[in-house]
């Protein structure tokens, strides 16, 4: 992540004035199933598709809150980030791209029984959403029911 001195004016600017979305209360599921016999959902907001997928639109007014999904035996390195920000430092994702998707972190954790196993896709979404609303009333009741459809217990959000 970049630090607020090396942002542009008009960047550093936005997000002094922008008006955060506040979520009161916080929505929250108590955990029942221990993690070493839980299936583990992985949601990533670093705008990365496959290279045959159509790629994120991080620059348009009324966001994109699309979703893509990701299988996950992909290999992490195959995966293209569309977000092209300059409050995104990329060098970090490009040098290990399980950073941001850290689909063999939790492979290793799976084969050593610390989690029961990964589910079979990843969600990827674009962490930039100003606007949230599509997210919270379409994109996000699209991901739970993909993971109630793939039985998944606990779910890892990993942000951008």
């Amino acid at each position: 992540m970049a630090t607020m001195n090396k942002l542009s004016p008009e960047l550093r600017t936005f997000l002094q004035l922008y008006k955060w979305h506040e979520i009161d209360p916080i929505p929250w599921a108590a955990k029942t199933t221990p993690l070493s016999q839980s299936r583990v959902g992985l949601v990533v907001t670093a705008c990365m598709t496959m290279a045959d997928q159509t790629p994120f639109d991080a620059g348009r007014d009324e966001n994109d809150a699309s979703i893509r999904y990701i299988p996950s035996d992909t290999d992490p390195r195959t995966l293209v980030n569309t977000y092209p920000a300059q409050a995104f430092d990329h060098s970090g994702l490009q040098a290990d791209p399980d950073l941001l998707v850290p689909i063999n972190r939790l492979r290793e954790m799976e084969y050593a029984g610390e989690i029961g196993e990964l589910a079979p896709r990843v969600v990827s979404l674009c962490g930039h959403l100003p606007k949230p609303r599509a997210l919270i009333e379409e994109s996000a009741p699209d991901i739970a029911r993909l993971f109630a459809g793939d039985r998944v217990d606990t779910v890892i959000c990993v942000p951008a």
